[in-house]
């Protein structure tokens, strides 16, 4: 009979089994120190040289809200024979005449605001008197732009309790020469004048505008006294950095 070599065989099986399975082994607390050390320096050795280099990526910081940025508009010359400047004064050389309803894209301002940085339907920049433009714009106004061909004269006019006196017209003369500026709501003037006339200037008070605040509403000095600005004329050579003080009385 061949049972016997079957059973045989069947019994020899699970021997094998146990006999290939790895043997149970309670490690002593040196045996497990020496296994980790051997981990540990397998690791070592099997590690890059060098840390891969990190990677950043830049994130752009939120912009501010409620602070709208200054953008360019556009205006409309009112009049005829419109002069387009190369610098922010009458006395700046005259690179356009320009027709009425001539369109303009407004860049910037002079301070003071009286005049304009503007680009012609010609690809032309250059500056224009604000008083000879009209435009309808609810936006922040435009930048300051300071020109790099001119020189420039500041002063500003205050009561003397210190308020300031908006308005005030003052005539800067040099011989022939004449540019005009009026004081802001700080009762600050500027007056840009071409860099190359430098030397002495006088600067002399010479009119009041219907929308100053000495005025009432029917252009008429308010409480019947005009006032007028002391001292009545100063001079100034150029380059000149101090600012020149007129008292409202």
């Amino acid at each position: 009979m061949r049972l016997f070599p079957t059973l045989s065989l069947l019994c020899l099986f699970p021997i094998v089994l146990a006999a290939c399975a790895p043997a149970e082994s309670t490690a002593s607390p040196d045996g497990l120190k020496t296994v980790v050390a051997a981990t540990f320096a397998a690791m070592t050795e099997s590690a890059p040289t060098s840390a891969p280099e990190a990677t950043f990526t830049a994130i752009a910081s939120p912009a501010p809200e409620n602070t709208p940025e200054p953008a360019s508009f556009f205006a409309l010359t009112n009049a005829q024979n419109v002069n387009l400047r190369v610098g922010p004064g009458s006395l700046f050389k005259v690179s356009r005449v320009m027709a009425q309803n001539e369109s303009l894209q407004v860049l910037g301002r002079a301070r003071g605001g009286e005049w304009l940085y503007v680009l012609n339907d010609e690809g032309i920049n250059g500056w224009v008197a604000a008083l000879f433009v009209n435009f309808a714009h609810d936006g922040p106004p435009p930048p300051f732009v300071e020109p790099d061909n001119a020189a420039m004269i500041t002063g500003t006019v205050h009561t003397e309790l210190g308020t300031p006196v908006s308005g005030i017209g003052f005539a800067f003369e040099q011989g022939k020469n004449r540019a005009d500026a009026e004081t802001d709501k700080e009762g600050r003037f500027y007056v840009y004048l071409p860099s190359h006339l430098s030397g002495a200037w006088e600067v002399r008070y010479v009119s009041i505008n219907c929308q100053s605040n000495t005025m009432d509403a029917n252009c008429n000095c308010i409480s019947g006294a005009c006032g007028s600005a002391f001292p009545p004329k100063l001079d100034v050579t150029l380059p000149s950095l101090s600012d020149l003080i007129f008292v409202w009385k």
